[in-house]
Formats: structure tokens, sequence, C-alpha cells
């Protein structure tokens, strides 16, 4: 019995520690009371508490590339890619688009601005892998389009190629998400990436 007793103890710890952790975890998958609706804190939200993604289930981790929909009655709803936003969107029956405030966190201001103002490129780097990253203005989606493709991507772009088709509006990138065409598809992401 001596034998086992530290075990025990260690196992005993363990278990106090493991569901000490789960009760002081907040997990949310929404926050009502936006009635002004204005983008949330997210960062500040993320520190103490878990947010799901509404689209996905995923974990929100970061501000980049996240969105966030406020409905008619003040509740915010978190997304982790602005792709599972536009096909959560897709998918409501309660309320219609123009009924709701669709934000998108945009990386010149470390703020959110509303997504159909924002400005689109559809091959960066995402949580999701689909590319479509968000941008204040057309000239930094467009900058933000041709560092990413030969950065981080890794491959060069071709001189012929023309940036200015690079860059979407939101009614334009949402038809793509919701068509499928996004990097996730292995033809588009070879006619995107140049590969």
């Amino acid at each position: 019995m001596k034998k086992f007793l530290p075990y025990l103890v260690l196992l005993a710890v363990f278990v106090f520690l493991y569901l000490q952790n789960q009760t002081s975890t907040e997990y949310i998958h929404y926050i009502d009371g936006n009635t002004k609706k204005d983008p949330l804190p997210l960062e500040e939200i993320i520190k103490d508490k878990k947010v799901y993604c509404e689209e996905c289930g995923m974990f929100v981790k970061k501000l980049r590339n996240s969105a966030q929909v406020v409905t008619p009655k003040g509740r915010t709803y978190f997304f982790n890619d602005v792709s599972c936003m536009i096909r959560w969107v897709n998918e409501q029956k309660e309320y219609k688009e123009d009924e709701l405030e669709l934000l998108v966190f945009v990386p010149e201001c470390t703020c959110f601005i509303g997504a159909r103002e924002a400005w689109y490129v559809r091959d960066g780097v995402t949580p999701l892998g689909y590319g479509v990253q968000a941008y204040g203005t057309y000239m930094e989606a467009q900058r933000s389009s041709m560092l990413t493709n030969e950065l981080e991507a890794g491959y060069k772009i071709n001189s012929d190629d023309n940036d200015e088709e690079r860059v979407y509006e939101y009614d334009e990138v949402k038809k793509f998400v919701l068509r499928g065409e996004t990097l996730l598809h292995p033809v588009i992401r070879k006619q995107l990436l140049n590969n």
C-alpha cells in the first residue's frame, strides 16, 4: 500500500487541478447586450474567456482574420475567419443579411470595420485555410496580396498578373466563398497561387 500512496496523492492533485481549471474558464459562443452594435473588444475577451467561432466551433485565438456579427437585438457572435462569418450569415433563417451588422478585423488600424466597407484578398494565410483576408483600404489589400504571395506562400508573382484583379469587394468575395472557390479547392488554389 505504501508503494501506491505517492501515486494516489499525485493522481488526486492532477484531478483537483484539472477540475479547478475547468470551472475557472468561461466558454462563450456569443455576448448579449450590444445594442449600439459596436465591435466588442475581442482581444480583452479572449484573455480570460474561451470564445468559440459560431460557424466552425474552433476557438477564436487571434484578432487577425476574426469577425463579428451583431444581430438587431444586440447579440454578438464571433468568428475566427471571415469565410466562417460569410457561411454562417448565409445559413441564417431568422435574420436577413442587411439586418445584421457585419464586422471584420483589419490590420491597418488593428480594429474592426464594417464588412461591406472592407477590401479583400483571396490568397492570404488564414486559420482555416480559406485565404480570405480583410483590409481597410484598397491599396493595403493590393500590397498585402503581393507580399503574401511572395513571402509567406513561397512563390513569385508573374509580372503579367493584374494586381487589381486580386482585390475584391464584400459581395464578390461572398460569392467566391459560398461557391467554394477558396484556397481549400485545389483547382482554385492553383489558379490563385500560380503554382
